[in-house]
């Protein structure tokens, strides 16, 4: 039986041979995609587990497959680990504050250290499914507060602008990354459920 779906967006063939083999073997279904068209339409299509990706690509690159995956709500909470020879420290903070879940300097890491992350990333995905959303209150007291609702638009200060009812922040699970659990927020009516 899978583990899961693996896909491994790649230009270099041997790359993909190499990390087909070894994520094969110890039970993932292995996708292969080598340019940043064809792996953004396998996402698509496929919905895998999880994608490492590449981030010098022919026709588009990583950094704009990874903004695709994030911004479209059916492939967002797939786990990306970026599988790059770009090193550099700005590419590395760049692929995590556009969502990766874990960056990874091609060389640095055998074959079986990346298995071992892919192994951890999968494990705590599938723990963060089981979270449901917090809904939290929103406290006038707090200084910010009021700067808060003035740039979102609430003007009757946490009020639904709808129903006129007590709004709350919904927290839920987005993604995850190594140092810990990620959440995507809005507001919401307590009475109405309209989300702002």
């Amino acid at each position: 039986m899978s583990k899961g779906t693996i896909l491994i967006v790649e230009d270099q063939q041997g790359f993909r041979r190499i990390y087909h083999d070894v994520l094969a073997s110890d039970g993932y279904e292995v996708l292969e995609a080598q340019d940043g068209e064809e792996g953004w339409q396998m996402v698509k299509g496929h919905k895998p587990h999880l994608v490492l990706l590449d981030l010098g690509l022919p026709k588009i690159d990583g950094f704009e497959v990874l903004k695709r995956i994030r911004e479209d709500p059916e492939t967002k909470n797939i786990p990306v680990i970026i599988f790059s020879v770009l090193g550099e420290q700005k590419d590395v903070k760049k692929g995590l504050e556009m969502g990766a879940n874990d960056y990874t300097v091609k060389g640095f890491y055998t074959p079986r250290q990346i298995l071992s992350k892919i192994k951890s990333l999968m494990t705590q995905v599938d723990t963060v499914k089981s979270v449901n959303s917090y809904k939290l209150k929103i406290l006038d007291k707090r200084e910010d507060a009021p700067k808060l609702q003035s740039e979102i638009g609430l003007l009757n200060g946490n009020l639904c602008p709808q129903c006129n009812a007590e709004m709350v922040l919904e927290l839920f699970p987005d993604y995850v990354r190594n140092e810990g659990h990620w959440f995507t927020a809005h507001f919401m009516c307590s009475k109405c459920g309209k989300a702002f």
